[in-house]
């Protein structure tokens, strides 16, 4: 173990002196920090594009010269250059299940600025929603396949090495630990710093938090990227250690631009942030603090005296084609009963009583639930949930029957079925339709709507700039803690579905000064 921390020390004392490497960390950490500087609003530019070739090239290089260093074997950048060229097909592929790979743990910062960009069939789209959980469970089987081929068997692809002698999946397994210690050391201090700006709220004192934050981070995808590369091609008895000082001024100046493309995302970050502007307050399921049992009429009767923009809520079909106040589509959770919607006519339905945070009350019928919101000039929020069970003109006799008067009273539709939403957009074109993205995960162009509700784990400031550049106003659901809600605050959604609503009112009168703290917050996030 001793011989092992020494030479992983010498292997991180010579990615970070030797000239040559230096100077690929430079020019790969400036490039990084280019394209998430260069992609902060949606749409692509040339100058974007450049940046990502340039980067892919780069990185192949720095890989290239790193593996042959940590060998024990010094190349010149010709020789670098060539290998490179000559296995460029291959590259093209490690870069590519590298992004794969790397996007669900942020891609380095530039998650949601890939997905935010990302055009899919609307089709496509709506299977992938309304079959989640199998689709879920298919990719994380394949993701975990390719991730276990790509780090046992990858080096012998594009590094042409073996592994050292030990086994393989031991040196990458320790590989993957340092590096997830390296970063929950990263994530600790950065949390630290959080906390420090909740009680100093000075601006300057965010702008200095950001850039060591981000020179931090820095620094531990070079540490970590380098053990890996080391794990990956053998650990010889002697690691070089660079004494070599050709190419020094290059490095110099390029860990110097690297430095100043910090401060510029640093900036941006800073500056850049939308204003801490009006929200619109949404009760998620017509409750507060969970008074009342959700998508009943008492509840409603109780919310709409604290005012609320929306009162989000609930309904399904039922087995008589007609509409019950309730979100989950089986009894069993609220009522007691392993029976759905379409099970029970309305009236049966209505028998069932519910229980919720030691209340009780009975379902609510979708006209009288609409009755009470009227009688207290209350806007809703309708969620149209859908089933295979449906009626094929369930949309259009909904539509018919209710679009005028929901248009009149100011209340909006939005739904997870896209074919909802379309059709709803057509025959009622005057009615405000919104889609709800489970995922954040698609441009939102790729499914035309009124306004968007996004899930708020995976939320960012592109995916609001993508709905705003569509002329859409983007809601959140469901952040219920403070600290939640200030961080959906600062990252300028236009609204926030809620199970606090009382909360979300008190979180949203507070200054922009004393919520800084959640600016730095959503940039660490941006690259946890």
């Amino acid at each position: 173990m001793q011989q092992y921390r020494h030479q992983l020390n010498r292997v991180w004392r010579l990615s970070l002196t030797q000239p040559r490497l230096l100077t690929g960390w430079g020019g790969l950490i400036s490039l990084l920090l280019a394209v998430r500087w260069l992609s902060q609003r949606p749409g692509w530019s040339l100058s974007l594009v450049l940046s990502i070739m340039g980067l892919c090239v780069v990185t192949a290089g720095q890989f290239t010269q790193l593996a042959a260093a940590v060998s024990g074997k010094m190349t010149t950048g010709s020789e670098t250059w060539h290998r490179v060229w000559q296995r460029k097909w291959a590259w093209g592929l490690v870069l590519l299940v590298s992004v794969v790979l790397a996007l669900p743990f942020g891609l380095w910062g530039l998650g949601s600025r890939f997905w935010a960009r990302l055009v899919l069939p609307a089709a496509l789209i709506n299977f992938v929603t309304l079959n989640r959980r199998p689709v879920l469970m298919v990719v994380g089987g394949l993701y975990l396949l390719l991730a276990g081929i790509f780090w046992l068997w990858g080096p012998r692809w594009w590094f042409r090495c073996e592994p050292a002698t030990g086994g393989a999946i031991r040196q990458i397994g320790g590989a993957l630990v340092i590096w997830a210690g390296l970063a929950v050391v990263w994530l600790a201090g950065s949390e630290g710093l959080v906390a420090g700006l909740h009680v100093v709220t000075d601006r300057l004192l965010l702008l200095v938090a950001v850039f060591i934050v981000l020179l931090g981070f820095c620094l531990v995808t070079i540490l970590g990227l380098t053990t890996a590369i080391w794990a990956w091609c053998g650990q010889p008895q002697q690691v070089l250690v660079s004494q070599e000082t050709h190419g020094l001024p290059e490095a110099l100046v390029l860990s110097l631009v690297s430095l100043v493309m910090m401060g510029m995302v640093t900036s941006q970050t800073v500056f850049a942030q939308p204003a801490w502007g009006p929200t619109t307050l949404i009760s998620h399921r017509g409750v507060d603090h969970g008074h009342g049992v959700q998508n009943t009429v008492g509840a409603l009767r109780h919310v709409t005296t604290h005012h609320p923009d929306y009162v989000e809520m609930d309904l399904h079909e039922t087995r008589d084609h007609q509409w019950v106040v309730l979100h989950d589509e089986n009894l069993n959770v609220l009522a007691g009963r392993n029976v759905t919607p379409h099970d029970l006519t309305l009236r049966q339905l209505q028998r069932l009583t519910l229980h919720e945070n030691g209340q009780q009350a009975r379902l609510s019928s979708w006209p009288a639930y609409l009755r009470m919101a009227e009688a207290q000039h209350q806007r809703l929020m309708v969620e149209i949930k859908t089933t295979s069970h449906d009626s094929p003109d369930a949309i259009r006799r909904f539509a018919t029957t209710y679009g005028d008067r929901l248009r009149r009273d100011g209340s909006v539709v939005h739904s997870l079925d896209y074919r909802v939403v379309r059709q709803l957009r057509r025959l009622q074109p005057r009615l405000k339709v919104g889609a709800i993205l489970p995922f954040n995960w698609v441009n939102p162009r790729s499914l035309p709507a009124d306004f968007y509700s996004f899930q708020r784990l995976s939320a960012s400031q592109q995916f609001i700039a993508a709905a705003h550049q569509q002329g859409a106003p983007a809601y959140l659901w469901t952040p219920d803690t403070s600290a939640t809600m200030t961080r959906m605050w600062a990252l300028g959604a236009d609204g926030q579905i809620t199970n606090e609503l009382s909360r979300l009112r008190w979180v949203t009168r507070q200054s922009a000064s004393a919520t800084r703290w959640a600016v730095l917050q959503n940039f660490v996030l941006s690259y946890a």
